[in-house]
């Protein structure tokens, strides 16, 4: 397996906001339905502050890039999804200790991002929040990791894993947000930040495939 490197996390950095841009009317739409109708205005945002971290950090290490990424987020106007995807970045950044990782080591820095995501959002899963989608994207990014799948495959894993997530939250009734004084009334309706996450993972798996 080919090492993970800084070089391939900001390829799959600039997809994912790619994919971003290319469907944030539709989050926007989601939206809508359970809330106020801007998340995808407020990814859009969040996904142009990262690519312009990255390529402001193209000479810093892997680590202090996802710093710099974090903290463009946090001080984007994103919304509540800036302290909760910067919170991911820093937590990310925490693990990445070298420019080029072992499958295990890139694990962890998955695994860390979500440890610092689940910490500042408090969610758990079934809540219908961005965590449904990103929480099997790491677990199964990370087993694909240590069981010795290519980077392709584990985040090819990774991104089926996100969008079968995203899919679950339908039959989900919310716990936060505008959606959660919905009730009941917000089965039916996809999460858009779960759209979100599992979005993000298709352009990483797209940039490494």
């Amino acid at each position: 397996m080919s090492a993970f490197s800084k070089a391939i996390f900001a390829e799959m950095l600039k997809q994912a906001e790619a994919n971003i841009a290319a469907e944030h009317e539709n989050l926007s739409k989601l939206d809508a339905a359970t809330g106020d109708g801007d998340h995808g205005i407020a990814m859009s945002r969040t996904m142009k502050a990262i690519g312009v971290a990255v390529e402001e950090a193209a000479d810093k290490s892997m680590g202090d890039m996802l710093k710099s990424v974090a903290m463009k987020v946090m001080t984007c106007d994103g919304g509540s999804t800036s302290p909760l995807l910067g919170s991911y970045f820093l937590g990310l950044a925490s693990a990445a200790t070298a420019d080029e990782l072992t499958p295990e080591e890139t694990a962890a820095v998955f695994q860390a991002g979500l440890d610092r995501f689940q910490k500042t959002s408090k969610a758990q899963l079934g809540d219908k929040t961005m965590l449904d989608a990103l929480r099997p994207a790491t677990e199964a990014l990370g087993e694909a990791l240590t069981g010795n799948k290519s980077l392709g495959e584990a985040f090819s894993a990774a991104a089926e894993a996100a969008t079968e997530g995203a899919e679950k939250t339908k039959a989900y009734v919310a716990k936060f947000g505008r959606a959660r004084t919905m009730g009941e009334r917000a089965i039916g309706h996809y999460d858009p930040g779960a759209v979100s996450i599992s979005h993000i993972f298709r352009g990483f798996a797209a940039a490494v495939s």
